[in-house]
């Protein structure tokens, strides 16, 4: 019995090694293949790597890693509904993961699952990433811009901008990226003081200042615009875009009647030039295709031109009204120009000084 009794338990130690030395061979196996596919996906051969982790998942179904890198490989292959299981099993071992988070984001985007996708991308924002990933820990808040720029949703948009530049201070191209978002979206004072605040923290902000000078300049801000434009000028001496908007800048300084500290005469002098400017603009727009402007604007514009001391609150006024006609009846003719640019800024309502 005792003989029987030690031939059992050896049986029974054997068995359990062989087990063990399977389960570890498994493993191992899975290991290497879950290398493969990854090294296949980085490759840009999602194909090649979903047929390897489906394997390395079968052979170690608990490895969430596994899981997770076939997802992403069936993402890239834009089978969006077959990667949602595998990501949600991850997610349900590990909620908070970002990495996982983010691509359930892509997925429920490319379902068209938007606001789910919303979620799922704040999830990975604020979600836990390795120390190796914390590159990728800016991936998410790109991509939910992209959402909501695709979206049309301004409003979050600008936010979204915004927490962007809060949560890398220090990252100077994704300073630049938010701020020309900022300034191609509409939202030219939070541009304007996004960039404002790289060009002063960053020994070399890079064209933030060409940046910086066109928020200023399209929020109407003239004098800052040239500031800046002639600081970017200066940094790079080669941007064209900058050499432009620091002349055209400059010339409208030169020509805006509502400038501080200007004498009377030098006030009616820059009236009179613009008035002139405008009235020939407005008449060869109405001579193309409009109906003619008020029968009394035209002529008391002329009055006023040829007067030898014309009245300059009166000729500011006619200025406004020239301005507003311009802008209601021919916008589009006013972009060309120093002149034009300033008549149309005039037109959209700047309250005379």
């Amino acid at each position: 019995m005792l003989a029987l009794a030690a031939l059992l338990a050896a049986l029974w130690v054997g068995a359990g090694m062989s087990a063990d030395f399977a389960h570890q061979q498994r493993q191992h196996r899975s290991a290497l293949l879950g290398e493969e596919g990854a090294h296949a996906l980085q490759q840009g051969r999602p194909s090649d790597a979903v047929n390897v982790l489906r394997r390395a998942v079968a052979l170690a179904p608990h490895d969430m890693a596994h899981r997770l890198t076939l997802g992403k490989a069936l993402v890239a292959m834009d089978h969006p509904a077959e990667a949602l299981p595998y990501i949600q099993e991850v997610l349900a071992v590990q909620p908070v993961d970002g990495e996982a988070n983010l691509v359930l984001a892509r997925i429920l985007r490319r379902l068209g699952a938007a606001d789910d996708a919303e979620a799922a991308y704040y999830r990975a924002i604020y979600g836990r990433w390795a120390i190796a990933q914390q590159t990728l820990r800016v991936q998410p808040r790109l991509e939910l811009i992209s959402l909501f720029r695709q979206a049309g949703q301004r409003e979050r948009l600008r936010s979204a901008l915004l927490e962007l530049s809060a949560a890398f201070p220090g990252d100077r191209a994704l300073q630049l990226q938010a701020g020309r978002e900022l300034l191609e979206a509409g939202f030219a004072d939070d541009a304007a003081r996004q960039l404002r605040a790289l060009v002063e923290r960053l020994a070399d902000p890079g064209n933030g200042l060409a940046l910086l000078a066109r928020a200023e300049f399209a929020r109407g801000h003239i004098v800052e615009a040239y500031a800046a434009s002639g600081r970017a000028v200066r940094h790079s001496p080669d941007d064209p875009a900058a050499s432009h908007l620091h002349r055209v800048s400059g010339r409208m300084l030169s020509l805006d009647p509502d400038q501080p500290r200007l004498s009377s005469a030098e006030r009616r002098r820059r009236i009179r030039v613009l008035l002139t400017e405008g009235r020939g603009r407005l008449a060869a727009c109405e001579v193309r295709h409009l109906p003619p402007t008020s029968p009394s604007l035209l002529p008391a514009v002329d009055r006023w031109v040829a007067s030898r001391r014309p009245d300059g609150d009166l000729g500011r006024a006619l200025l406004g009204a020239v301005s507003a006609s311009l802008m209601a009846r021919c916008s589009a003719d006013l972009d060309d120009d120093a002149a034009g640019l300033l008549l149309k800024q005039l037109g959209e309502g700047r309250a005379a000084s």
